[in-house]
Parts: C-alpha cells; sequence; structure tokens
C-alpha cells in the first residue's frame, strides 16, 4: 500500500512553496524565463492546497481533479522554458505560444473533470484503470505531462552540452534533469498498474500526490538559490560587498588625496557590489601610481605584491606606513621627493584576484599606518615652515634681514 501525504509533511511543504512563491514573486521576475517559473510554482501551490481538501483517495474526488489540471498548468510554463530558445527571447512569441499550452491543458482538465464527473454520477471510485473513464483520465493526463517535461529535459540537456554554463548552473541544470527523471519513473509504475495490475500499490492518486508534493518541494528548493543569492548581496554579506567594506577605510584615504582619479559619478556602481568593488579597485591603483613619487625614498618604494608574496607580517606594514607618509605630504602640499622613475606598486599582479587579496592585506594593516603617519607628518610640514630660505630678499644683510639705505648714500 501506498502511504499518503499526511498534513503533518503537506502543510510544512506548502508553507515552504509559498515563501519561496512570495520571494521570486519579489525579487526574481525581471526575465521571461523567472515569470514563466513562478507561474509553475503559482500553479503548483493551488494544486497542493486543492489535494488538502478531500481525504477521499481517488480521481473521482473534485479535489483531486481540480488538483490534477493545476499540475498540467504548472507542467505547461515548463514546456515554455524548454521552447524558449526557439523564440529567439521575443516575448510576443512566448505569450502567443504560451496561451496555447495552456489552452491544451485546459481542454486536458475539462476531460480529467467529465470523467469523474461520470464516474460520480454512477456511484463508481474512479482511478487510473482499463475503463472508460480510466483510459480518458490517463491519456488526459499523462500525455500532457509526458511531452511538457521532454521538452523542458531536452532543452537543459541542450545547454549542458553547450558547455558555457558556470559551475553552479551545471549542478542545478543536472538536479533539475535528476526532478524530471523521478517524474517519469512514477509515471511509468502508475502506467505499468493500469495495464497490468503490477505493482499492487492501492489506488494511485496518493502516489500522485506524493510524487507532485515531493517534486514541487525539490524544484522549489532549486530555483531559490538566485533568490538566496540576491538577498545575501542585498544584505551586505557577499564576498564582493565584505571586501568593498575593508577597502573603504583605504579607499577613502587615497581618493581623497588624489581626488583627480575618482571615475565619473555618470557610473551608478551602488547596487552592485561586484562593479563597485572592481572601481574600487582601480581608483586604489591609480592612486597608489600617483603617491609613488612621494614615498620617502626610491629604494624603499618597495613593490607591495613582493612583500605580501615574501610572507613577512612587518612588511606590508612598513609599505603601509611609508604610503601614509605619502599621502599626508600630498594633501599638505610637499613638493615630491622623487619626481623620476618610480617603482610602481601592484604592477606584478598578474590577476584581480592577486591584486584584490594584496589591496585587502593592505587595507587591514592601514588604519594604524594612518594615524601614526598623521603626527609626523605635521611636524615635517612645521619643520619646513620654519627652515631659513636659502635666498634672501633684496638689499638683505649678512645676517638676512633687509638693510635700510639711506638716500643719496
Amino acid at each position: 500500500m501506498w502511504i499518503p501525504v499526511t498534513g503533518f509533511v503537506a502543510w510544512p511543504v506548502i508553507g515552504y512553496v509559498t515563501a519561496v512563491l512570495v520571494g521570486r514573486l519579489l525579487f526574481v521576475r525581471e526575465t521571461i524565463i523567472d515569470r514563466l517559473m513562478n507561474r509553475t510554482f503559482l500553479w503548483s501551490l493551488a494544486g497542493l492546497l486543492l489535494y488538502r481538501c478531500t481525504i477521499t483517495p481517488q480521481i473521482a474526488s473534485l479535489a483531486n481533479q481540480l488538483a490534477l489540471g493545476c499540475t498540467l498548468l504548472a507542467m505547461t510554463n515548463l514546456h515554455g522554458i524548454g521552447k524558449f530558445g526557439d523564440t529567439g527571447g521575443d516575448p510576443s512569441t512566448v505569450w502567443r505560444r504560451q496561451r496555447f499550452y495552456s489552452g491544451v491543458a485546459v481542454a486536458a482538465a475539462v476531460v480529467i473533470l467529465l470523467a469523474g464527473t461520470s464516474a460520480r454520477h454512477d456511484g463508481r471510485l474512479l482511478d487510473l484503470r482499463m475503463d472508460g473513464e480510466g483510459i480518458a483520465v490517463g491519456y488526459a493526463f499523462g500525455i500532457p505531462l509526458t511531452i511538457n517535461t521532454f521538452v523542458f529535459f531536452r532543452a537543459g540537456i541542450r545547454e549542458l552540452r553547450r558547455g558555457d554554463l558556470s559551475a553552479r548552473a551545471t549542478v542545478i541544470g543536472y538536479a533539475l534533469g535528476v526532478g524530471v527523471i523521478y517524474m517519469w519513473l512514477t509515471e511509468a509504475v502508475s502506467i505499468a498498474q493500469t495495464s497490468t495490475g503490477w505493482p499492487a500499490l492501492g489506488p494511485q492518486m496518493p502516489r500522485i500526490e506524493a510524487a507532485v508534493t515531493l517534486c514541487v518541494a525539490y524544484y522549489a528548493t532549486l530555483t531559490a538559490v538566485p533568490l538566496v543569492i540576491l538577498l545575501i548581496a542585498r544584505a551586505g554579506l557577499d564576498p564582493a560587498a565584505r571586501a568593498c567594506r575593508r577597502l573603504q577605510p583605504l579607499w577613502r584615504d587615497l581618493t581623497a588625496a588624489v581626488p583627480e582619479i575618482v571615475l565619473s559619478s555618470a557610473l551608478d556602481t551602488s547596487t552592485n557590489a561586484d562593479a563597485r568593488l572592481l572601481r574600487m579597485t582601480v581608483e586604489i591603483r591609480d592612486a597608489l601610481m600617483h603617491l609613488g613619487p612621494y614615498l620617502a625614498a626610491a629604494s624603499d618604494a618597495t613593490d607591495f605584491a613582493r612583500t605580501c608574496e615574501s610572507g613577512s607580517e612587518s612588511e606590508p606594514i612598513q609599505y603601509a606606513h611609508r604610503l601614509a607618509h605619502a599621502m599626508h605630504a600630498r594633501r599638505s602640499g610637499l613638493t615630491a621627493e622623487h619626481s623620476g622613475n618610480v617603482r610602481r606598486p601592484l604592477l606584478t599582479a598578474q590577476d584581480f584576484d592577486t591584486e584584490l587579496r594584496h589591496l585587502l592585506d593592505l587595507a587591514r594593516v592601514w588604519p594604524g599606518a594612518r594615524a601614526a603617519a598623521g603626527t609626523g607628518v605635521q611636524s615635517r610640514v612645521a619643520n619646513v615652515n620654519a627652515r631659513p630660505s636659502l635666498h634672501p630678499p633684496p638689499n638683505a644683510g649678512p645676517t638676512g634681514l633687509r638693510q635700510t639705505m639711506p638716500r643719496g648714500a
């Protein structure tokens, strides 16, 4: 006997799917495929709720028949996703075809309802068996389900064979295929039981409900991945946002010292952490190049990438102190001590990840270096202002003071 889905299992699944659907309707609805997937869950959720409206384990129940119709309407959206590539992405074509697919699903649902109504009027418990109503329900439900899932499965295989998907998308693609195969296996068991009576698992409606419930929860979990990633990014918990926060003090000080390197304000990166991180690294790199001539000594302008690779904790700190002095010197109006070719930091990084790692190491020791350098540079500026001039004013005497000459002397 097949154990029916109890409310202890069904209601948590309904609540979970509802939460995922609400999140997707709010945040994941930009593309046509997103909207088609959201419609899939809308109809699936309606079907799960209808299953809870009856305790009759037979297809003759009106609620069960409507639930089968909702399942078919949900599957038509998978058909639309599978055929999306054939439309060239044209919205009018996609929705025109989708209306046709939905019309076919509605016609199949009407057949199921008519067969169920006939059985109820005769006082019979309709199930998938080799009689008129049973065959009608089997064809009306099984054929559209098979076609829709096959189109969806074939499109997924085509995308996976292209080989240009990310690792995460590839894993999700294979997982979606596993769900389709499970639906096919469940359908094969139903066909065998209807045709031969084996395996003797009792009424088929509880098995269909269990398969639908499991598949809806499984697909909701898979399609919740982009929603979770989006919510993490909006909360500022993704790696790019965390890196931006760590670089913020260093970036703020360097761009204040070298404001001419700041990119155009028209480039809005406030809502995209990856773009914001790229912009910050570019501006920090440019600022470091401009501050190169202000470093304490040309021989001390050691490439920061080399200091990081050396593994010495003191070397990044030393570089940060020299950079902080250079920044304060430039902001204080001092003349660059080395205006010639100065070794430029960070040019040895061969990729973005390496450069970012070096900058994060610099940002980690930057606050202490900045605080220590502020006092030292202020003293240096005071000493420069107090230094006697090497060019005495006109008519200055030996002491450098202006001499007053009598008229007519």
